[in-house]
């Protein structure tokens, strides 16, 4: 499954957006999941905590174990996101960071046996 961001989302927009991901991993019976967050920009902490402790369980119940993400071009968003998910551990997902969608795309697929 393949999110991209196009810009600043408010706490709405953000919200539907994490809904979203949960039901098509859940239709599509999804271990996977590539976030193009280059042009996402920084969230509101309140809207990172809650990510933190909803999405992220209903995630993993729904199968996400692959996480594959393109950071955000903004300096501080790319921070707030690799230290979010920096605390996860690998035996509840594998999260990875790259540099191009592309790059993303082919970890993915080298992952497909697990």
């Amino acid at each position: 499954m393949l999110v991209e961001w196009g810009g600043w989302a408010n706490s709405m927009e953000f919200s539907a957006l994490l809904t979203a991901e949960i039901r098509a991993l859940k239709d599509h019976s999804g271990r996977r999941l590539l976030a193009d967050c280059r042009k996402q920009r920084v969230l509101n902490p309140a809207d990172q905590d809650r990510a933190d402790q909803e999405w992220l369980p209903k995630a993993l119940a729904a199968g996400l174990r692959k996480f594959a993400i393109v950071p955000p071009v903004s300096t501080l968003a790319a921070m707030n996101l690799r230290e979010r998910l920096n605390r996860v551990p690998d035996k509840l997902l594998e999260v990875r960071f790259f540099e191009t969608v592309d790059q993303a795309k082919a970890w993915l697929a080298e992952k497909l046996l697990d």
